[in-house]
């Protein structure tokens, strides 16, 4: 019989290795678009299957026609954010409208299909927990409906938006960028909190993926360095760079970032004469990682955002 443990060593290194010579950076010009049962043009940014060492979590583009909707399907949790376009979701059979800079969070196998009822194409970005739940055998998908053109007469018999909220327990299922709120938080330039650290705030209950937040950088600034186990930042607005592990890695605007597994210290910097907008996904499984890790140090300083010269 093969030497497990001897095994278990070599697969330590190997992780090791591959976290550290992994990429940082989805460039949104490189990315690989394609048609699935469930969207139009899909396209996966951070994933495995991109070549990033993820903590089992992934972020997808994805776009809906004008005139069109995705497929419906059941599966685990998921948190969107509206780049562009308008519509609704229908989940569980209840009507959630969308604009510009919505965010959703979609309950663990509660169905789900988004239509777009607008003039221009849908944009939205998904975070997933897929290749967890895959990896501990609870992943399944149910396709219940593929992505094709609206029917008129189908879209005038779905009910209105009733309430922002999930009727099972009364947690929020969507927020609109006119409901964001500024935070009294100094690390950035300025925070917003959408779903918050852990998923919990303003109404959410996300567990294992949250849109935690929008971090604003002021012209020639630098956030506080910080360490942590993995999230990503996708670039709404302007451009910067980010140095993980001592490294720099540039970036520009629908570009994404990811801080790897590992308590990398990071920080992130805007060279430039404008503002710097970054939108944060997060995931469940850092917070059993974080509350396990001893020995590291969160922060290098201080919690405040800086002048580049600082």
């Amino acid at each position: 019989m093969e030497d497990f443990y001897g095994r278990w060593l070599v697969q330590s290194a190997e992780i090791e290795k591959t976290v550290s010579e992994a990429p940082r950076v989805a460039r949104s010009k490189d990315l690989k678009w394609l048609r699935t049962r469930q969207d139009f043009t899909a396209a996966l940014m951070i994933a495995p299957e991109t070549g990033f060492p993820t903590g089992g979590s992934l972020l997808m583009r994805a776009e809906i026609p004008a005139g069109c909707h995705t497929g419906k399907h059941v599966h685990g949790e998921e948190a969107i954010y509206v780049e562009s376009g308008e519509g609704f979701m229908i989940l569980d059979e209840r009507r959630y409208d969308f604009y510009p800079g919505t965010i959703f969070h979609v309950p663990y196998r509660s169905s789900h299909q988004l239509f777009n009822t607008g003039k221009v194409p849908v944009g939205y970005l998904s975070g997933l927990a897929w290749p967890l739940e895959a990896a501990i055998k609870m992943g399944r998908i149910e396709q219940v409906e593929d992505a094709g053109e609206n029917d008129p007469a189908a879209l005038a018999n779905f009910p209105s938006e009733e309430s922002q909220y999930w009727p099972a327990d009364r947690r929020r299922i969507s927020m609109h960028q006119a409901q964001f709120e500024k935070s009294g938080e100094t690390k950035h330039g300025a925070t917003y909190f959408l779903m918050g650290r852990s998923g919990k705030q303003n109404g959410f209950k996300a567990t294992s993926v949250a849109i935690s937040s929008i971090f604003v950088d002021l012209p020639r600034s630098k956030s506080h360095s910080h360490a942590h186990p993995e999230a990503y930042l996708y670039a709404l607005e302007g451009s910067g760079y980010s140095e993980i592990g001592g490294q720099r890695y540039d970036w520009d605007q629908g570009d994404a970032v990811h801080v790897p597994p590992g308590m990398m210290h990071h920080q992130h910097f805007n060279p430039t004469d404008k503002d710097m907008k970054e939108l944060r996904f997060e995931f469940g499984i850092r917070y059993w990682i974080a509350e396990q890790w001893k020995g590291y140090t969160t922060i290098d300083r201080h919690m405040k955002a800086t002048h580049l010269d600082e």
